[in-house]
């Protein structure tokens, strides 16, 4: 199985991954992020996750030496690798294509060592216009539009440059990048600057203190990650049993995720755990009558109905778990919400959503920490769930005042 950085999961969901284990990291997380906002030392690190498109994968390959980009396709057990724009031609088409070009014509400049990974951010796609009174220079990759001060050192900076990226994780051994080793973080000042390429840094720096905790506010966290650990101590044994429960793609521990994630798109909070927790069996029928509609022998469909009554028994057997096991992510996700509102309060470009009403301000996607070679994202799902479905996105139609750079 490929260790690479193609997914990061949400801190909540460690409880899903790796049951009482992963209760157990989260809480270590979270301990160590309250120590960062409100101690001089912490074992947890901090980077700022970029709303960028597409990944992109880049730098020395490991058996040929020849510089390459690609996106996460890189991973694939059958690589689209590109070292030269036919490459790019035969994998690529259309927007895609041109932008993977520009890394190409560009990012070997920069004397990457080894391979790291990273977001795109803009390449002909800036614009100059005016956001909230003032002259900036903008660019959407995908769902939240960057903005910075057009006169600012930055802004001059990103107006200069052909291509924008943010790198995140590097990687090292091989022989092949499927073999490669990743680590978190990636410490840009040992690249070299070429006033085309703009690279920004994902680690997360805090000058103003904005981000520190208040004595009130380390205190009602602390009070939050007590009631997490008595949620998850009263759910650990049930968590464990969770991944082992069930069938295929009916295994428990995939339900449950897969049930939360469904509150976010729909832009619900998941805040009543008695009513989360009934609803989850509700949820299981449902998905198993439609399973069994879905089977045209009877012998299939006997055999669902057989997963089905057993899955509801369990359930029905294990509702203080159950209630439990929401409760923990509840409050996995209530603590996590204290750090993330904090860490929000430090920006360093202005991020904003497009409406059809004109700019409106928005918080950044989110954070990564990482503890001991692990990493698990920080995002407000919900919001950001929400800021895509209303946002407007930069392939419809541009707003007015939007001055693609270089025109007149």
């Amino acid at each position: 199985m490929s260790k690479q950085n193609t997914h990061l999961e949400h801190l909540e969901d460690d409880i899903l991954n790796d049951g009482a284990a992963g209760g157990k990291n989260a809480v270590a997380f979270l301990i160590e992020l309250g120590k960062m906002l409100s101690e001089p030392r912490s074992n947890v690190r901090i980077t700022t996750k970029w709303d960028g498109a597409p990944a992109v994968v880049c730098g020395k390959h490991p058996s040929t030496g020849n510089f390459f980009v690609a996106t996460k396709s890189a991973f694939a057990q059958l690589p689209k690798i590109c070292v030269n724009d036919a490459d790019v031609d035969q994998y690529y088409s259309g927007d895609l294509a041109a932008k993977l070009k520009a890394c190409l014509k560009y990012l070997p400049s920069l004397g990457i060592k080894g391979v790291v990974q990273g977001d795109l951010l803009f390449t002909d796609d800036k614009s100059a216009q005016v956001i909230n009174r003032e002259k900036v220079i903008s660019f959407q990759p995908n769902t939240i539009v960057y903005a910075v001060p057009a006169d600012s050192d930055i802004g001059k900076r990103v107006k200069t440059a052909k291509l924008g990226i943010v790198f995140h994780t590097s990687y090292s051994g091989g022989p092949s990048l499927r073999n490669m080793s990743p680590s978190f973080g990636v410490d840009i000042s040992k690249m070299r600057k070429n006033p085309n390429v703009m690279v920004f840094s994902s680690d997360f720096t805090d000058a103003t203190g904005a981000s520190t905790l208040s004595a009130s506010e380390l205190s009602a966290y602390t009070a939050q990650i007590r009631k997490t650990i008595g949620s998850l101590k009263q759910a650990s044994s049930f968590l464990n049993i969770l991944g082992e429960t069930g069938e295929g793609k009916f295994l428990l521990s995939t339900l449950f995720k897969q049930f939360f994630n469904r509150y976010i798109r729909e832009g619900k909070s998941i805040t009543n755990t008695q009513k989360v927790a009934s609803d989850f069996s509700i949820y299981y029928k449902e998905l198993l009558d439609k399973e069994i509609q879905s089977k045209k022998t009877a012998k299939t469909q006997d055999k669902y109905r057989t997963i089905q009554a057993n899955g509801l028994k369990f359930l029905k057997d294990n509702q203080r778990s159950v209630y439990f096991t929401v409760a923990s992510y509840i409050n996995l996700q209530q603590a996590k919400s204290i750090i993330v509102k904090k860490l929000e309060k430090v920006k360093t470009l202005g991020t904003f959503l497009r409406t059809d009403d004109g700019y409106k301000v928005t918080a950044p996607e989110g954070f990564v920490a990482i503890r001991s070679g692990k990493a698990l994202k920080l995002v407000d799902r919900l919001e950001f769930s929400r800021a895509n479905f209303t946002a407007t996105k930069n392939w419809d139609v541009k707003p007015a005042g939007y001055k693609p750079i270089g025109t007149k």
